[in-house]
Formats: structure tokens, C-alpha cells, sequence
């Protein structure tokens, strides 16, 4: 007898020592991890199989719309229901811890679901998830307890502390996301601002980071790539403000002299943006952005770098920027193989012939094979943004 509860008190510190072990280990996610997207599948997932549950779900509380939405949810599709309906709905009003054996006992509780996904909620353990200001900001709801007919105390006290975590990692995955949308939004009303200059370039930044970043998907660059590539399109031109209007609103060819000073704004874009103040992740925006009007055979500028000198980034902006330049109404003319050619709009077929024709001399192949292979929803998009 004496060795059967010492065996059961080993398997109860056994437990303990394991759900202390998942506190330590989301806590060091929570720390480490500044991917909000990919931080909460994890600790959702560890959550699951501490608790030797079936599935768990996270709900994310909107105050404005006056309902709950998974921000995470195992095995099911995105759901929204009104703040106060269901289990979750009722923890999201209440703000209090909801442990049942059976749901289905519950008069609150809809069965349409389960019986649309053929399965069955039994037991659910579901609390509130709250801020540092202690205001409810989600829910995390746990269910169907294996091997057990409900979830017990200590599983109640393990899922608290994991709220707790959960809470301080959504506050500041909230204050992140509003913080990243506000920055974003000044950037793009400061790039619409240079194109405004002329009303024949309006719009001309937006496309050319559309037409990028659908090149850089297909090319299947990193996401930290891709957020770099994102700004430095945007402002690509943004160097354009230090140009006198004499030349950049000019109705007609350049001199060589107006030419010399256009050619300058690369290095003004970079002088520019190199007083900004960008995060750590997106420090290499203006290196990409000044190097957009490089050419792979060195005959760019303002450098003059070659091949793997410049940045793919910007290969893939100078291959965006010379087919909107090419495919919009412009008052000068454009140029190609040396060659003046109209103001109008050049047709797609004589545009791709022009850009396939400077492979390997001012594009790179890898980005050209990209964009063609994109080529159809880029033309779709320049049909209906004009």
C-alpha cells in the first residue's frame, strides 16, 4: 500500500515537473520568439500536449466589433461569435474560469458545430486572457481532457500561468502590430507624396512595389527580404524631392546636364533615407532603394555595380520600375537601345521584347524568368489600377 502512493506521488511530481517545464519553455518562446505569427501555433500546440487535450483554441477579443475570433484554433477554420454566446463567448463577458465535465450539458452551449464536424466537445476548461492593466484581451479554451472524464485542479492552475504568458505576449503583439501599421502607412504616404510632384507618376511607387513584391513571391525570397524589398520600393524614388522642378517637370527630352542631375536622385533616395530611422530588421532599405538604377553589366548608376554587387532586391525594383515607366503616359519620351521612342504607352508585347532584350546587360535572368512567369496577374493588375 505504502508503494502504490509512493509510486502515485512520483507520477503526480513527474506531472508537475513537466507542466513546469512547458511554463519555462513558452516563457522562453514568448522571450525569444518576435514572429507573433509563428509564436502562437507554438505555444498553442505545447499547451495541447501538456494537457493531454484533443485540441485547444486562442480567441482574440474585439471590443469594437463585440466579438470573440480564434487567433488559433487546432483542427477547425477561423470562428467569430458575439462576446457572451458559447463557452468562450460566456468566459469573454464573465471573465471567469469555466471547467466542465460536459459541455453539452451546458444551456449556453451551441452543438451546431460539433455536429457539423462530426465531433464532440466533453470536457472544456476555458478562461479569460488579460493584460498587465488586468482587461480581458482573449480567451484560451482547452478541450476534451484524455484519459480523464475533466480537467483537474492543477490543470486549471497550469493554464492560468500559461494565460498569464499568453496575455503579456498579445499585448505586446497588438502594440507591435499597431506600431508596424502606422509606420507602414507614413512610408506609403510619403512615397504617394513624391509621386504627387507630377501627376503623370501618381500611383507610379504602389505599382512599383505590387509588380516586386509578386516577384519576389514567385522567386520565393525570405520574409525579411521581402519586408525590405516592401519599403525600398516604396521610396525608391524618394530621392526625386532634391531634384529642381525645372527638370523634373519638364515636358520633353533632357540636356546632358538635366540628365546628370536626374541621375543623381539613387544617391539622394540614399542620403535621404540613411537619416531615417528604420528597425533592425529592415536596416537595408536604403542600400536597396539606391541601387535601383544599377545594371548588372556596371553601365548603371550611380555606382556603376556589377552582377553580385547589387543587391537582388533592387534588380527586382529595376525591372518593376522600367515596366511601369514603360507601360504609363509619360510627357518626355522614352528610350530604349539608345533609341527616343514615343510619350505614349508602350504596348505589353513590345515592353516584355524591350526588358527580355536587356537580359544580362541590364537585368538580371533570374528576376526577368520570375517576372514573366507572373506576367499575367501583373497585367491584370496595371489594367485595372489605371
Amino acid at each position: 500500500m505504502e508503494s502504490e502512493k509512493t509510486q502515485c506521488l512520483l507520477a503526480q511530481c513527474d506531472e508537475l515537473n513537466a507542466q513546469l517545464s512547458t511554463l519555462l519553455s513558452v516563457a522562453s518562446d514568448l522571450a525569444s520568439e518576435l514572429d507573433f505569427n509563428a509564436l502562437f501555433p507554438l505555444i498553442v500546440k505545447k499547451i495541447t500536449d501538456m494537457m493531454k487535450a484533443e485540441r485547444t483554441s486562442l480567441y482574440l477579443l474585439d471590443p469594437d466589433q463585440n466579438e470573440l475570433w480564434t487567433k488559433v484554433a487546432e483542427g477547425i477554420d477561423t470562428i467569430r461569435l458575439p462576446i457572451g454566446e458559447g463557452i468562450s463567448g460566456r468566459v469573454a463577458q464573465t471573465g471567469e474560469i469555466l471547467n466542465v465535465e460536459d459541455a453539452w450539458e451546458l444551456p449556453f452551449f451551441n452543438r451546431e458545430f460539433d455536429k457539423r464536424n462530426n465531433f464532440r466537445t466533453r470536457s472544456v476548461l476555458c478562461l479569460p486572457i488579460k493584460n498587465h492593466a488586468g482587461e480581458k484581451i482573449g480567451v484560451l479554451q482547452v478541450i476534451n481532457k484524455k484519459g480523464k472524464p475533466r480537467f483537474d485542479a492543477q490543470d486549471e492552475w497550469f493554464c492560468q500561468g500559461l494565460a498569464a504568458q499568453v496575455g503579456i505576449a498579445l499585448e505586446n503583439s497588438l502594440l507591435h502590430d499597431e506600431m508596424k501599421l502606422a509606420f507602414k502607412k507614413s512610408i506609403q504616404t510619403l512615397a504617394a507624396t513624391v509621386d504627387a510632384k507630377h501627376p503623370l507618376t501618381a500611383g507610379h511607387s504602389r505599382r512599383v512595389t505590387d509588380y516586386s513584391m509578386k516577384i519576389a513571391q514567385k522567386m520565393g525570397l525570405p520574409r525579411r527580404s521581402q519586408d525590405n524589398l516592401y519599403y525600398a520600393a516604396l521610396l525608391h524614388d524618394i530621392g526625386k524631392i532634391g531634384i529642381s522642378d525645372a527638370v523634373l517637370l519638364k515636358n520633353g527630352p533632357f540636356t546632358p546636364e538635366e540628365r546628370l542631375e536626374m541621375n543623381t536622385h539613387p544617391a539622394k533616395t540614399e542620403n535621404i533615407l540613411n537619416n531615417f530611422y528604420f528597425p533592425r530588421a529592415l536596416r537595408r532599405v536604403p542600400w536597396i532603394a539606391a541601387c535601383h538604377h544599377e545594371k548588372i553589366d556596371g553601365t548603371g548608376y550611380p555606382r556603376g555595380l556589377t552582377e553580385d554587387q547589387i543587391p537582388l532586391e533592387s534588380k527586382i525594383i529595376a525591372v518593376s520600375d522600367v515596366f511601369d515607366a514603360l507601360t504609363s503616359l509619360r510627357d518626355y519620351p522614352k528610350y530604349a537601345f539608345g533609341k527616343i521612342l514615343d510619350y505614349k504607352i508602350v504596348p505589353i508585347e513590345k515592353t516584355v521584347y524591350i526588358l527580355k532584350k536587356d537580359v544580362g546587360s541590364h537585368f538580371d535572368p533570374d528576376v526577368i524568368e520570375a517576372f514573366l512567369s507572373c506576367l499575367p496577374e501583373i497585367t491584370f493588375d496595371t489594367d485595372n489600377a489605371r
